[in-house]
């Protein structure tokens, strides 16, 4: 940037002096024509990455194209199939066959077509019959179709097809007009399947399939290959490759099994789990996943009513009348999909389901509910009913495939430890499916549809749903009843907070709006039961396992993506991205294992603690224990807020006739008052969706599949109930698998007791160890009578969680003298200190950052909020006392607030460093703590840019390098997005991770896909060290399962047992240091320069600007002095 500069004021100089010379002086031809040529080229290499970057995204459009091509291929297959329009059916295969866009959609068609000529063999007179006659030369016409590049599977169904039509062609009666004919014609397709025989086809006992082909096909297919080869050699077995990819250094000790000596036990098996209960459990599973909707009673203390919110619906007919809606759509003129589903479905089904999706709407009590989600809602069990309906039709038993898959799979789960510790999940899950002969990504995907294919579809049936299901209100003044739609699309307006400031930003978002009456009327008539979506629940089996390239999981009948999508960027599909970049099947893995490991720990229901919490909820409806309910973190029902009336306020006037003054006052206050009582009401839902989930899951194992962001940081897939979450999501957990607490165990139950109020940041174990005996009074009263004793654990940071450690150590206290023999199932947790400084400290081998951020060993923890603090303290004295030009706003200061600088002023900012805070950000941060300390504002937005400045400079002091890192992190952004590519790099276990902040534009004609520079340069800093974060989790979570060690996270608090804290925090500190080990920076230095700095592009780019970019992407930050091999003995870096 500085060069261009200085570039265009030589430039511009030169101009000057040039109009200030005698006007007949002549400038040379030769050079004007240098100097254009120079700016031609600094153009010119501009307009060839415009052209590349346009290359790209007509690839990326040609292949979203070609999944589009795709989903309506297997969606005209499913309609061809279930109306038996054959001829159809071998056209769109024929096609297939000619165009080669869609290689994995023929073995389908195929299948299908082999299944219509079984269905001809199983009745003589269908054998005779002209329609079977047309299906054979249909098959026949195919065979010309087929080449020598075709797929292996497409050849297996096609030898398959060959058999039944000769079976067909032997059982058919001898006719003179078409037997020849038929003879030759199947003589030509045994002649071509000859050739293809001889060399590309290929099939082993041991062979995993894309589609299921049954034991008996199999054995058919090796018939006809020994028929038409003179000898016949199986394909080889594939032999085993390494677990992960050599490239890999931090997970090599990993390549071999632990030793059964050092291996505990298997941490995913729970004891009161046999086999036969697990196969009860799957089936249960398997009809979960086949519906959409699951009712779920409402076990809260609800309003007494004589009429339920769903007798008010059936009152209303609105299943009837969606019934009457349908019948008036014409088949003939609506979308394709719409007629196969008005067709083909039981219309009782289709109903049924419509039904259930605007029950499920209602039932959950808020009035705005996403509309792409309600479309989802809306249309997903509709293609569920038709993928089941088609299966059916084929004569595919999916359940009984995956059943007999589960069988084996859950010897992981219930075998001694020797399954566990010989694989991983992704190994046997792999094993288990090659004893079906499925490869281990096999799923049948219906449900997949294009978006635009979605809002076709759903537009006509939501509009049958919007008309159908109408409410009756009556007009107060006349009594007059009217019907009202229930449903209606709005645009609502939607404040967004940022991570980064304080101040938030408006944007719309269409939602599907509930209306107010309505919901008016179910608050005073609840319903018996909540519907919720079965995709949005925990799991009562394990799940199925991510495998290569995060495909598979973790449901059994239906594919979710393992990269959450971000809706604000929906130009950049990441799962697509991350897929792309991954260049070998090993790539990646440790990560999906990671996950695997994560959602597969057994969870159940903390019973005490669900029904305490249970009746302090129920008090949400009573103003007087608003008081009790904040301190818990429990919210307000909403009709215990009071909302300003017209009347009541001003009497029985004309608004006219009012104030003005006093009229804007009511409507402010009216205003506040409602959007207090709809948020409260939003979080009231959440809470009680929360409660009764964990009322229906009570006694039951369950399990909380997982997936991630693009950084790679991981989240349960269940978005009500799981143990990431706030106080009261976490306290009504607890692992499933019990341990006894050992030596050590009971020790740590205490110590975690105390963490968690929060009372002894500062303070040494020793202190807090003494802290918890002093107060074992208290903590075994809280036990014992929670609500009507001393309530001591009220007063906790975190009181729900406070709580169970109550209840967990008065359990224990039980046992005696033998309190190490109990069997203890509360997480005991170590929490990461400020960890995103300490990755940059370890990063910038700070020392004096390290040390704040307990990095080294200290007697007592740092707590690096209040050193800045200090500093920021110091540098204000300084101020004070020296002549520079911020001592007036320094003794100005000093007046508002003549204490030391409070470590809460800072503390969001300094937190938010890791998230990349600017400056803008970091003064409305402490402007906002400035006011609540009631420092006016015009001067609290004074003294907040001074203190932002000196909270900067307090970071800079003890995080040198890390902040100089920082720094060239943005730099190097910056340089990626002004070549106008995104920022993109490889974690250390090798997820590729894309940074999504992208527009599609039109750049000098052309339409291209550019990042957005200032959202690639700000998030890239933080990013990367979530990135980091993350990897040290994983390799945490991977190494305790390598040693049969129960494992939990939420980002960085690492959960286990009791009895394994001290092994867990050894080896979270030794991933630590082997992370660090690695050298990061350079190998990002690295990255940059060959991903953005190609062959290609150094012919692209003028040499000067190539060095200049080489430049940019040279790391030069020097590191600081800190030994990261000290984090080993660091007792507070995780505590």
């Amino acid at each position: 940037m500085k060069r261009t500069l200085e570039r265009i004021i030589r430039i511009q100089s030169q101009c000057r002096l040039a109009s200030s010379t005698v006007a007949n002086v002549s400038i040379s031809p030769t050079t004007t024509s240098g100097l254009q040529k120079k700016e031609t080229k600094n153009d010119d290499w501009k307009a060839e990455i415009l052209k590349i970057l346009e290359i790209e995204h007509k690839q990326k459009k040609r292949k979203l194209w070609k999944q589009r091509v795709d989903q309506h291929a297997m969606a005209d297959i499913v309609r061809f199939t279930l109306k038996d329009d054959v001829q159809s059916l071998i056209r769109l295969t024929e096609n297939q066959l000619r165009s080669r866009l869609s290689p994995e959609i023929v073995p389908i068609c195929l299948l299908v077509l082999n299944k219509k000529m079984e269905k001809v063999l199983k009745k003589v007179e269908s054998i005779e019959s002209n329609q079977s006659l047309s299906l054979f030369i249909g098959i026949s016409d195919l065979w010309r179709s087929l080449k020598r590049n075709e797929s292996n599977t497409t050849y297996l169904m096609a030898l398959l097809l060959l058999n039944n039509s000769r079976k067909w062609k032997d059982q058919r009666s001898f006719d003179s007009k078409n037997s020849k004919v038929i003879d030759d014609l199947f003589d030509s397709m045994e002649q071509k399947m000859r050739q293809f025989a001889a060399k590309s086809i290929n099939i082993s006992e041991d062979q995993q399939f894309e589609i299921f082909i049954s034991s008996e096909d199999q054995k058919t297919i090796r018939k006809e290959l020994n028929m038409m080869r003179s000898f016949y050699i199986p394909a080889g077995k594939k032999l085993q490759g390494a677990r992960y990819s050599e490239d890999l250094e931090l997970v090599s000790p990993l390549q071999r099994n632990c030793s059964s000596e050092d291996y505990h036990q298997n941490p995913f098996q729970v004891n009161n789990i046999e086999k036969k209960k697990y196969k009860q459990l799957f089936e249960d599973h398997l009809k979960l996943e086949s519906s959409m909707w699951i009712q779920v009673k409402n076990s809260v203390d609800r309003k007494k009513s004589d009429v339920s919110g769903e007798e008010l619906i059936n009152q209303w007919s609105w299943k009837r009348k969606i019934a009457d809606g349908l019948k008036k759509i014409d088949p003939n003129d609506t979308h394709p999909l719409v007629s196969t589903c008005l067709e083909l479905l039981p219309r009782e089904k289709l109903v049924e389901t419509l039904y259930f999706t605007a029950m499920a709407a209602c039932s959950q009590g808020q009035n705005l509910i996403g509309a792409t989600q309600f479309q989802f809602d809306v249309i997903d069990p509709i293609l569920k009913e038709l993928g089941n309906v088609f299966k059916k039709e084929m004569g595919f038993n999916e359940n009984e495939i995956w059943k007999r898959v589960f069988d084996n799979y859950i010897e992981y789960f219930i075998a001694d430890s020797e399954v566990s510790r010989q694989n991983t999940h992704r190994e046997w899950w792999d094993k288990s499916c090659k004893t079906q002969n499925l490869a281990s990504n096999f799923q049948f995907n219906l449900g997949n549809m294009d978006a635009e294919t979605r809002n076709q579809v759903c537009n006509v049936i939501i509009n049958v749903l919007f008309d159908a299901c109408l409410f009756p209100v009556e007009a107060k003044d006349s009594g007059k009843i009217t019907w009202q739609r229930a449903f209606s699309y709005r645009s609502i307006s939607i404040e967004e907070e940022s991570k980064l400031s304080t101040d938030c930003r408006l944007s719309l978002s269409r939602m599907l709006s509930i209306n107010s009456k309505l919901m008016a009327m179910f608050d005073k008539n609840p319903f018996d039961f909540i519907v919720f979506s079965t995709s949005n629940l925990p799991m009562t089996v394990p799940p199925r396992p991510w495998i290569d390239k995060g495909t598979g999981g973790p449901l059994y009948t239906v594919g979710q993506d393992i990269i959450r999508n971000m809706m604000e960027f929906k130009s950049v599909r990441l799962n697509d991205e991350m897929r792309q970049r991954i260049t070998s099947p090993s790539q990646g893995r440790p990560v999906f294992d990671a996950l695997n490991q994560l959602g597969s720990t057994p969870w159940v229901i903390n019973e005490p603690m669900l029904d305490t919490l249970k009746t302090v909820f129920n008090k949400s409806n009573q103003k007087d224990s608003e008081e009790l309910l904040e301190k818990l973190g429990i919210p307000m029902r909403q009709d215990t807020f009071d909302v300003p009336d017209f009347v009541t306020e001003f009497g029985k006037v004309k608004k006219e006739d009012i104030d003005v003054e006093k009229f804007r006052g009511y409507a402010k206050r009216k205003a506040e008052a409602i959007k207090m009582r709809n948020e409260s009401n939003s979080l009231w839902c959440w809470m009680l969706y929360r409660v009764v989930l964990a009322d229906h899951f009570r006694g039951q194992t369950l399990f909380f599949p997982h997936n991630m962001d693009f950084r790679g940081r991981v989240y349960p897939l269940s978005p009500y109930l799981s143990h990431m979450g706030d106080d009261v999501n976490r306290c009504i957990l607890k692992f499933a698998k019990s341990q006894p607490l050992g030596s050590k165990g009971f020790d740590w139950l205490k110590l975690h007791c105390i963490n968690l109020t929060g009372t002894m940041k500062r303070s040494s174990v020793t202190d807090r160890m003494v802290e918890a005996e002093r107060l074992l009074p208290m903590i075994l009263d809280s036990a014992r009578d929670p609500l009507g004793g001393e309530k001591w654990w009220m007063s906790s940071d975190e009181p729900w969680q406070t709580l169970a450690a109550c209840v967990e150590i008065e359990q224990a206290m039980r046992y005696g003298s033998d309190v190490s023999s109990f069997q203890s199932q509360l997480p005991v947790h170590q929490d990461g200190s400020c960890n995103g400084l300490q990755h940059y400290a370890a990063l910038g081998r700070d020392n004096e950052g390290g040390v704040q951020v307990n990095l080294t060993q200290s007697d007592t923890p740092n707590d690096v909020y209040s050193d800045v603090a200090q500093r920021v303290e110091q540098k204000r004295k300084q101020d004070e006392e020296s002549n520079g030009e911020d001592r007036d706003v320094a003794l100005k200061l000093r007046d508002a607030l003549p204490q030391n600088v409070p470590r809460k002023v800072i503390k969001q900012t300094v937190m938010t460093t890791v998230y990349g805070v600017t400056m803008y950000g970091a003064v409305l941060q402490i402007k906002r703590q400035l006011k609540a300390l009631d420092i006016p504002g015009e001067d609290a937005a004074i003294f907040a840019r001074y203190l932002a400045r000196k909270t900067f400079a307090s970071l800079n002091d003890a995080f040198t390098s890390s902040m100089a890192l920082k720094d060239w992190f943005r730099l190097i952004a910056k340089g990626s997005s002004d070549l106008m590519k995104t920022v993109e790099w490889i974690t250390p276990l090798g997820l590729p991770v894309v940074q999504p902040y992208c527009k599609l534009t039109e750049r000098k004609s052309k339409l291209v896909l550019v990042p957005i520079p200032m959202k690639q340069v700000d998030a890239f800093p933080p990013n990367f060290v979530h990135s980091l974060d993350s990897t040290h989790m994983m390799l945490t979570s991977l190494n305790c399962a390598h040693r049969g060690i129960t494992f939990a996270a939420v980002h960085d608090c690492f959960w286990t047992h009791a009895n394994s804290v001290d092994e867990m925090n050894a080896i979270c500190r030794q991933q630590f240091v082997s992370l660090h080990s690695q050298p990061i920076v350079q190998q990002c230095s690295e990255w940059f320069k060959t991903t953005y700095l190609t062959p290609r592009m150094q012919k692209i780019l003028p040499s000067s600007e190539f060095e200049k970019y080489t430049d940019i992407f040279t790391a030069k930050v020097k590191q600081g002095e800190l030994d990261i091999e000290k984090v080993k003995d660091s007792v507070y870096f995780f505590s």
